[in-house]
């Protein structure tokens, strides 16, 4: 489920990188052009977001009596991405009660302690932080494309019309599986089950949202969910913040099948606000001072 977002950008991806369909002739841009411009603005969205600090609002995933998953308390995080692997989400309120200063120091120090234990192992392997940054860029950069060559392989893609969201023009992208698609990653499996559209920009060829929904039953093994029924539907939102396009919220409605094969309703919202460009000035006070203290 926290990688909802990353199933929308498979799946928009190769919605923008897809070539096979015939040229559009209602009056559409050039399909090659446009569908061109907005992979390049697409490729790298985990990169991008991981230079930011953001709050992010998630309804904390659990079962209660009656069988319902995703309407639990709700849990505010401030998250920082303060080096490779070690992105720090920090809880900050849950279920409407803010977090004690006591709980939130101890957070802290057990945050710090995980990063020093990551500085000491890049000095044994001759890094410093920023070309540790680098090499995680240019690794996510790798697994996007991936992505993207994997899904060209599952789904058959459409461009639709033009149409208006948010007041903003868009071309709507259809998609749908194909019938002899084969998944190899945890991501792919769970997204060949989705059809769906994609919303991109028309002038600015930034995707702004994802709608799909199940249109059939899928299994995947792991986490509290093994099964997704047919019906289940899915929205990924970006918006601008400042000149970025960064995701904005990710929800699933739907039902499914749990460990011992118990039935769960599904509702689960994740949104993210209040972005800034990362800088350590904006880190929590005990870490700012463990790291001028160096």
């Amino acid at each position: 489920m926290t990688r909802l977002w990353a199933i929308a950008a498979l799946v928009s991806l190769s919605a923008v990188s897809s070539s096979t369909a015939d040229q559009q002739t209602n009056g559409l841009p050039d399909r090659e052009t446009f569908l061109s411009e907005a992979r390049k603005r697409l490729a790298g969205n985990e990169v991008l977001q991981s230079r930011y600090i953001y709050r992010e609002r998630v309804t904390r995933m659990r079962f209660n009596p009656f069988g319902r998953i995703g309407t639990g308390p709700i849990d505010i995080y401030d998250v920082y991405p303060v080096a490779e692997d070690l992105t720090y989400r920090r809880l900050i309120e849950r279920n409407g009660v803010p977090v004690t200063r006591e709980d939130l120091a101890k957070a802290d120090r057990e945050f710090i302690g995980r990063y020093e234990q990551w500085r000491r192992k890049l000095q044994r392997e001759g890094q410093d932080e920023r070309t540790a940054r680098m090499r995680r860029e240019a690794a996510e950069r790798a697994k996007d494309q991936a992505r993207a060559e994997e899904a060209l392989r599952m789904f058959e893609f459409t461009m639709e019309r033009r149409d208006t969201l948010d007041g903003q023009p868009v071309i709507v992208v259809s998609f749908t599986p194909k019938p002899n698609a084969r998944p190899q990653s945890r991501e792919a499996k769970i997204a060949s089950s989705f059809a769906g559209q994609a919303y991109i920009h028309e002038h600015e060829y930034q995707l702004m949202r994802v709608e799909a929904e199940t249109i059939y039953d899928t299994s995947f093994g792991y986490g509290v969910i093994a099964k997704l029924h047919k019906g289940t539907k899915a929205v990924a939102v970006r918006g601008k913040i400042g000149d970025a396009w960064l995701p904005v919220q990710t929800r699933m409605n739907g039902t499914g099948r749990a460990l011992l094969f118990r039935k769960v309703e599904i509702n689960y919202l994740r949104e993210y606000s209040d972005y800034r460009p990362f800088e350590p000035s904006l880190l929590p006070t005990l870490l700012v001072s463990a790291k001028s203290s160096r």
